[in-house]
């Protein structure tokens, strides 16, 4: 109990010992796994890379499309690699869930980690779900931190790691932060072992720092400029004195949604002190804290860290720890003087991970065993393929919940703040920022009378349920309550289905016009 108390991650065993045991937890792993992403219904943000990939007609035409839109290059070339093989849109549901199911399967198998952290780290939110099941490009950040730290002896005095490093830049940008930081980490090893800056090691480290500026680089031209200028606003916040105290010590932009509170300071507390589980390894502890540093004030200054951003810090503090077995840490534990603060990190850190399981049951388990799919958008899509909406034109507000029945339906929806037929939405500043239900009647009524056909209205807000008011919907596009307007929208329109039941946000009552 001592042991596990002073270091309740390592293993004291090699990995071949209890391989049966791991086997066994992959096992389980993968069929709770797989059952979660057969059941998943893809929502607005994952529809939305395959819609702009499939916009390229050509690779170099997807290049054009997708700049700007905020993610680097490497997703959708496996998107289109993908669909160029198998032309099936269920190859979007497949990539992600084959990628974070490599990256929990080297981490079982692989991971110096004690059998029940193991579990507690695959049975999570992150691994568990927003990195595997939710098939964006978050899960190569896992992928590609695990093999890094499963390589590192093999590659840290090689150009793998450089390319390597080049790779992660390129899965999404809070990753460029946490490949600087394996530079930095490799450069603190060399520093202690070499002094000489003309050695064969140095070249070697600044050789893969250039690398990794290439990346950098590589990353920087995908995602500037913006093409959403609403989004990329609303996401910056002002450079003071208040916001850089704010950015180290608040969760308000950062961790604010890992299972503590949300954005409280007990989980802020939590992150900080789970880094003295590195007290006794300098390197790493010098590395953990420069990664969240950086991590912090990109979340604070640039763009909020949501759950699937801020969970890749827990996903380098699993590698960092990883490196750190190799060199003999099991070993040093063992007859290292018990200290209150090495204590402490590591009790946060198991209270951090065992956070994350706590979401992992409580929001993915759950919505399956209750039934609630993620995103409405099937059902909708269920609703549109019925005879009597054959055809129909599709308005939903906001607008970018569209995204996602484009990819159940392959057909384009009319964005009601733009007046046109689309397949995703841009997040711009231009458009009708204030909405009312009468301006959507409005449309409604013109394309009927232009095509014909019945138009399928889906509405976030509920109408029964919401006061009088302004609403954001997303990036200030603002809807605007009236108790007339409600009226009047009521006694033009049908309700024909309340779908109201999501495990997500995609859920939405659904009106057919005219009555």
């Amino acid at each position: 109990m001592d042991r596990w108390l002073r270091q309740p991650l390592l293993a004291e065993r090699p990995t071949t010992d209890n391989r049966g045991a791991r086997w066994l937890l992959l096992g389980v792993w993968l069929t709770v796994t797989i059952v979660l992403a057969v059941k998943h219904v893809p929502w607005r943000d994952e529809a939305r890379a395959w819609s702009l990939m499939l916009m390229g007609r050509s690779w170099p035409d997807m290049f054009r499309t997708v700049q700007g839109e905020g993610h680097p290059y490497l997703w959708y070339m496996l998107l289109r690699a993908g669909w160029e093989v198998f032309g099936a849109p269920e190859v979007l549901r497949v990539t992600g869930p084959v990628i974070g199911a490599a990256a929990s399967a080297l981490l079982i198998l692989r991971g110096p980690f004690r059998i029940g952290m193991l579990a507690l780290l695959v049975f999570s939110l992150h691994l568990g779900f927003e990195y595997t099941v939710l098939s964006r490009n978050y899960g190569i950040s896992a992928l590609i931190i695990l093999v890094i730290a499963a390589s590192w002896t093999r590659i840290r005095d090689s150009l793998w790691l450089g390319a390597l490093l080049i790779l992660l830049c390129n899965t999404n940008v809070p990753s460029v932060f946490i490949a600087g930081s394996f530079a930095f980490y490799r450069l603190l090893e060399v520093w202690e072992g070499n002094r000489n800056l003309h050695s064969p090691e140095w070249r070697r480290w600044m050789l893969n720092v250039a690398l990794l500026l290439v990346g950098t680089l590589l990353c920087f031209i995908a995602v500037y400029p913006p093409a959403n200028d609403s989004a990329s606003s609303a996401g910056s916040a002002p450079l003071t004195l208040p916001n850089l105290l704010g950015a180290l010590f608040t969760a308000e932009r950062s961790f604010m949604a890992i299972g503590l509170g949300n954005a409280s300071l007990f989980g802020s507390l939590v992150v900080l002190f789970s880094l003295l589980l590195f007290l006794d390894r300098p390197k790493a502890l010098a590395t953990a804290a420069l990664a969240l540093i950086t991590l912090k004030f990109f979340f604070f200054f640039v763009y909020p860290g949501y759950y699937r951003h801020s969970s890749l810090f827990f996903i380098f503090l699993i590698a960092l720890a990883w490196i750190e077995a190799g060199k003999g840490w099991v070993r040093e534990w063992k007859t290292a003087d018990v200290r209150p603060a090495l204590l402490l990190g590591t009790t946060a850190f198991v209270v951090l991970m065992g956070a994350q399981t706590a979401r992992y049951l409580a929001d993915p388990i759950a919505n399956l065993v209750e039934g609630r799919p993620y995103s409405h958008a099937a059902d909708l899509a269920q609703i549109l393929n019925r005879p009597e909406y054959s055809g129909s034109m599709l308005m939903i507000d906001p607008d970018s919940m569209g995204e996602s029945v484009v990819y159940q339906t392959g057909r384009p929806y009319w964005l009601i703040r733009r007046d046109r037929l689309a397949t995703l939405t841009p997040f711009s500043s231009a458009g009708d920022k204030r909405l009312t239900l009468d301006r959507l009647l409005q449309q409604a009524d013109g394309l009927k009378s232009r095509t014909g056909r019945p138009v399928v209205i889906a509405l976030a807000l509920n109408l029964d349920r919401t006061q009088s008011g302004a609403y954001d919907m997303m990036y200030r596009d603002y809807t605007l309550l009236t108790p007339a307007s409600v009226a009047r929208f009521k006694a033009a329109t049908r309700k024909i289905a309340s779908l109201r039941n999501a495990g997500g946000d995609e859920e939405y009552d659904v009106y057919v016009y005219p009555r």
